[in-house]
């Protein structure tokens, strides 16, 4: 018998997951389109949204970017992004362990 992978119990997981990864792909968004709409500092609509969501998190990891990165302001959210992929990969590997994520693939 298998579990179900939408199953209730698994749904702190699955909302950890999926905020992380919305947070982690708007951080590649904006570094993206900070090439194409003038800059990390461009008052375009989509970069301000992007910044309103992103900005907490860019300040949260601050600690962990180091100067020569800071100076080169656009690669900021990339690599922040990297770490947020990292965290959500620990917080699914920690979740995995204690039975608060679903198992993938059957029995052996």
């Amino acid at each position: 018998m298998t579990e179900d992978p939408f199953a209730p119990q698994f749904l702190f997981f699955h909302a950890v997951n999926y905020g992380l990864a919305v947070v982690a792909y708007t951080m590649v968004g904006q570094t993206l389109l900070a090439f194409f709409a003038g800059g990390p500092r461009s008052e375009f609509f989509i970069m301000r949204f992007f910044r309103s969501i992103t900005g907490p998190f860019i300040r949260a990891f601050g600690f962990l970017t180091p100067r020569f990165v800071r100076d080169v302001e656009i690669l900021v959210p990339l690599y922040v992004a990297f770490w947020i992929f990292v965290l959500r990969f620990v917080i699914g590997l920690v979740m995995l362990n204690y039975g608060l994520a679903p198992r993938v693939g059957g029995a052996a």
